[in-house]
């Protein structure tokens, strides 16, 4: 396989959490407001697009880190949608602190 299709690990978080953000969005498991979903959809394809380069998957967590950890900081009550927000966040921050995957010798 060429180098040009192998992910590293903050592409292939990027790419999950895009996935599942665009699932979760989609099928509306969590009965969450109409406007919440279009966010979260929008955030679904922007995480599958920003996967396919590295600096765009970091950027991407970083993106996620920033915008919902600043709601997260601003919640006054526990709703499904803060309950999100603090874990979309926390996604941004495991996908921003992931280290590519050394290279075998070979």
């Amino acid at each position: 396989m060429s180098d040009q299709f192998e992910f590293t690990r903050p592409q292939a978080l990027t790419l999950v959490a895009g996935v599942l953000q665009l699932t979760f969005g989609w099928l509306d498991l969590f009965g969450l407001d109409p406007n919440y979903r279009v966010v979260q959809l929008g955030i679904g394809v922007m995480g599958i697009v920003m996967a396919w380069r590295r600096t765009h998957a970091r950027m991407y967590g970083l993106l996620l880190l920033l915008g919902f950890g600043m709601l997260a900081f601003s919640l006054d009550d526990l709703t499904a949608e803060s309950f999100l927000e603090v874990r979309t966040a926390l996604i941004g921050l495991v996908i921003t602190l992931a280290r590519p995957a050394k290279r075998a010798p070979g």
